[in-house]
């Protein structure tokens, strides 16, 4: 009678363990998702494979830009916002082609394919170790998303136990811009 009270005992201490064991595990999505190093605008923020900055954010109801020969002029219902971000790989050459805003509300944004042709992106560079790499990143998005963003940059979107780097731009502050000349503007 003992041991079998010893046994039934054991086997529910034993499903109390593994219960608390699961209910305590990180999901599988957590423990292989990016490596997160946050700072602000203005910042550099160094991660383990990049360090990033965030010279100069911008927002505009319009952006032009000249490619071919031709002045590209791009609307939005919403507005663009340009982020002008110095890059430095640290151990090898690395693209640094996933950018995504985080709006104010939590949805995210990654770059607008509408500005693909726009001079100096970003996502077309690669950064090597010990030369800063400067681009932009071009995003369209609602209005009301503008108050407080966040920029994600890694190598690639979505990365599994590596670098992304976070970079919370705060408010943009103040009316956007009706055009934005980006081959003329300090961006």
């Amino acid at each position: 009678m003992r041991r079998s009270a010893l046994i039934g005992v054991s086997v529910l201490l034993f499903l109390v363990l593994l219960a608390f064991l699961q209910a305590t595990t990180p999901p599988y999505a957590t423990l292989t998702g990016p490596i997160r190093t946050s700072g602000h605008e203005g910042e550099l923020i160094s991660g383990t494979d990049f360090s990033a900055k965030v010279a100069n954010v911008i927002t505009a109801k319009a952006i032009s830009f000249e490619r071919f020969g031709r002045t590209i002029n791009l609307e939005s219902s919403g507005i663009w916002v340009v982020a002008s971000i110095e890059v430095d790989a640290r151990r090898e050459t690395m693209p640094v082609r996933a950018a995504t805003l985080v709006g104010s509300s939590g949805r995210k944004y990654r770059q607008s394919r509408r500005a693909d042709d726009a001079p100096n992106a970003l996502y077309a560079k690669v950064a090597q170790p010990g030369l800063q790499t400067k681009g932009i990143v071009i995003f369209e998005l609602p209005a009301d998303e503008t108050t407080e963003m966040t920029l994600l940059l890694s190598e690639q979107y979505d990365p599994q136990l590596k670098d992304q780097i976070e970079i919370s731009l705060g408010n943009t502050g103040g009316a956007p811009r009706d055009t934005l000349e980006l081959d003329k503007n300090d961006i």
